[in-house]
C-alpha cells in the first residue's frame, strides 16, 4: 500500500494517529476519528491562528487523521495496511513458508500469482517482488499470513 507511505521507520502508525489499538472495532475507530477531526479540522481554527506554524502543523495532523481514517475504515485496505505493518516490523506469526512455485498463475485475473488459503480466500503475490526477497503476504479473507521466499536472480 503505497498510498502516502513514507519509507521512514519512524512513521507513526495509523492506529497511533487515531489514538486506538490495533484491535479496535470500526465503531471505536469512527468515534476517535470524529473527535480528532473536530479538534484538528482547519475550519475550526480561530482566525488569528491561521497562517502560523502551529496552525500548519494542525493542518498536517488533520491530513494524517483523514488518511488513517480512509484506510482503517475499509476492511480490505485495513488488512493490507496491517500486513504491511507486520512485514516492516517483522512481528507477524507466519502460518506457512512458501516459494513462488507454490503459487498458480490465474489468467482471468491478469496473469496474477495466487494460492488458495485454507479459509477459501487467496494469497495474492505482488507483481513487484524482487528476486531473492522474502515477503509476507496476507490472505484476502482471513488474518493468516504466509512468508514467500522468491528465487534468487541467476
Amino acid at each position: 500500500m503505497s498510498r502516502g507511505s513514507e519509507t521512514s521507520s519512524h512513521r507513526v502508525s495509523f492506529y497511533d494517529v487515531l489514538e486506538v489499538s490495533r484491535t479496535a472495532t470500526l465503531e471505536e475507530i469512527r468515534r476517535s476519528y470524529q473527535t480528532l477531526a473536530l479538534r484538528y479540522h482547519p475550519d475550526k481554527r480561530k482566525a488569528q491562528e491561521r497562517g502560523d506554524a502551529d496552525g500548519d502543523e494542525r493542518v498536517d495532523q488533520f491530513i494524517r487523521i483523514d488518511e488513517a481514517w480512509k484506510t482503517l475504515r475499509d476492511e480490505r485496505l485495513r488488512r493490507i495496511y496491517d500486513a504491511e505493518q507486520m512485514q516492516q516490523a517483522e512481528e507477524c506469526f507466519v502460518n506457512e513458508i512458501l516459494t513462488e512455485a507454490d503459487f498458480e498463475r490465474d489468467p482471468e485475473q491478469g496473469d496474477v500469482l495466487l494460492r488458495t488459503c485454507r479459509c477459501g480466500g487467496y494469497y495474492i503475490l505482488p507483481e513487484d517482488v524482487q528476486p531473492g526477497e522474502s515477503i509476507y503476504v496476507s490472505c484476502d479473507e482471513c488474518s493468516l499470513i504466509v512468508q514467500v521466499n522468491t528465487a534468487p536472480q541467476r
